[in-house]
């Protein structure tokens, strides 16, 4: 037992048998071996143990010490108003926060009002009407993927319309 004790101390046992060990420390033989060891270990380290009697010593002096408890803290009525107060305004202030940010956003994802969109397609449809008078149809058959009247443009941009006047052949 006293070898196993040995090589317990030093660090020199698998977790099986850590194990064992562990369950036979239990009798009184094994723990008055454990302690001798230990002493022989801190002579030798040069570390001076604790001297006879100190548990006893130590024992005595908690005993005779004096238990603290922490007070309370005095609450008042009026402290207590005051913190609910606190509470109640950063509540409010938390509301307001809240709403704002949810107004704010649900603002912002509107839409413009029906009037303005309609006032817009019809200066769109009027431009595009005056350019087609202005401009030659060469012109604008062949730059027709940055005219904004073609109804397919944002559907479909790779279409576009060809058409052949007379005997030309196709390119």
């Amino acid at each position: 037992m006293n070898e196993k004790i040995s090589r317990l101390m030093d660090g020199e046992v698998d977790a099986q048998e850590f194990d064992l060990l562990c369950a036979e420390m239990k009798s009184p033989e094994a723990m008055n071996a454990w302690a001798c060891y230990h002493v022989i270990g801190d002579q030798l380290r040069g570390a001076h143990g604790v001297s006879v009697g100190f548990a006893t010593r130590f024992r005595a002096a908690l005993v005779a010490e004096p238990t603290m408890l922490a007070p309370h803290l005095a609450t008042t009525p009026q402290r207590r108003r005051t913190e609910h107060v606190a509470t109640a305004a950063w509540a409010i202030a938390a509301t307001l926060a809240a709403v704002t940010v949810v107004g704010w956003t649900a603002f912002s994802m509107v839409d413009a009002p029906p009037t303005a969109v309609a006032k817009a397609r019809e200066a769109a449809t009027v431009r595009a009407a005056q350019l087609k008078s202005q401009l030659p149809a060469d012109y604008l058959l062949a730059h027709q993927e940055y005219s904004p009247s073609t109804a397919i443009q944002s559907t479909a941009p790779h279409l576009r319309a060809v058409s052949v006047t007379g005997n030309e052949p196709r390119p």
